[in-house]
């Protein structure tokens, strides 16, 4: 004859199959956080135009609304020192980008009057950012929220190209582990406790 379970007995072997489903549960959760929160880098330079400008593929069609016409169109005819794209889709899509690129003196020129023709729209102090020093602005898109996508040169051949678009005042890219810090503005600071997000709620 079999021995009936005691009460105390269910009540153990329920509260396991709930601990069970919990951590079953809540690992599913993290797993697919963990998903969310992977970084996409692209470094391949035939990958240029999939992942910038207007005929960019899929997640990178449509950045926030931002236009990325400060950058080449195209590159294949350029002499290009370094190219990075990273993409992060953490409850919102996040990107930083840069482009460096070393003219001869007639491409350089052209690029330059290209750029200046867009213009620079006004960007102190979104940020935290005050200015250039290492290298001279050229062109600017700037949003108080977005963020930025610039174009700077060091005034003899080379270009670089940068966008750091986000949201919610703060990237969750670690952008100094992914750009030479000497690409940013001065002062800028999108790291989740910055003070510019502070101002702003």
């Amino acid at each position: 004859m079999k021995k009936q379970r005691s009460m105390f007995q269910w009540i153990l072997i329920i509260i396991g199959i709930i601990a069970i489903c919990f951590v079953i549960v809540f690992g599913c959760i993290f797993l697919f956080m963990g998903g969310l929160n992977k970084e996409e880098i692209i470094t391949d330079t035939n990958k240029y135009q999939k992942v910038i400008g207007v005929h960019a593929n899929n997640n990178y069609k449509d950045k926030w609304g931002m236009s990325e016409a400060i950058f080449p169109e195209s590159i294949d005819e350029f002499a290009v020192e370094d190219f990075k794209m990273v993409y992060l889709d953490a409850w919102d899509k996040q990107y930083l980008s840069y482009l460096v690129v070393d003219y001869s003196e007639t491409e350089y020129e052209k690029e330059v009057e290209r750029l200046n023709e867009y213009g620079i729209e006004d960007y102190i102090g979104y940020y935290g950012v005050t200015g250039f020093t290492n290298y001279k602005l050229l062109a600017m898109e700037s949003d108080s929220y977005q963020g930025f996508v610039y174009a700077i040169t060091d005034g003899n051949s080379r270009i670089i190209y940068v966008e750091m678009i986000f949201c919610n005042y703060f990237m969750d890219i670690k952008y100094n582990e992914h750009i030479p810090e000497e690409y940013l503005p001065d002062g800028f600071d999108a790291t989740i406790n910055n003070s510019y997000k502070k101002t702003r709620k």
